[in-house]
């Protein structure tokens, strides 16, 4: 199927009772190779103070990298990821996986069922541009990379 990868996000809320360096480091257990992190503030619901670290990766080179690892490191999971993909594509064609961002900082990557994760979005284009060719793209790239 004609498809790719456009971009990669990583992000993660930093609340003010959380150190940055360590959710960075949270971060930093889904890259295989050097990023930079931008960092941009926030208020929270009730005017506390928060920030907002992101990653973007566009380079294919980066975008296969990242990929490829980040499955390796899901393992078994990746299962879970394709029983539930079509719940986690939105109208804009970007696939959601939220990945435990306290185990993250312990090294493990696992996906979340609970609040405060770290957000991975990953924006599929495929020709034709059709629901069912974004899922059935989205199902490939977790298989085979």
């Amino acid at each position: 199927m004609k498809g790719r990868v456009e971009w990669i996000k990583v992000s993660a809320v930093v609340h003010s009772t959380e150190d940055r360096e360590k959710v960075g480091e949270a971060i930093a257990t889904l890259f295989p190779f050097e990023f930079e992190i931008f960092v941009s503030k926030a208020k929270g619901h009730y005017g506390n103070p928060m920030e907002f670290l992101e990653v973007e990766i566009k380079k294919s080179g980066e975008i296969r990298r990242f990929w490829r690892y980040f499955l390796q490191q899901l393992g078994d999971q990746v299962k879970e990821l394709l029983e539930t993909i079509e719940d986690r594509i939105d109208d804009q064609n970007v696939l959601h996986i939220r990945i435990d961002k306290q185990k993250a900082y312990l090294g493990e990557i696992e996906l979340s069922h609970g609040g405060d994760p770290i957000a991975v979005k990953v924006k599929l284009v495929t020709f034709p541009a059709r629901r069912d060719a974004i899922v059935e793209f989205a199902k490939e790239i977790c298989t085979t990379s």
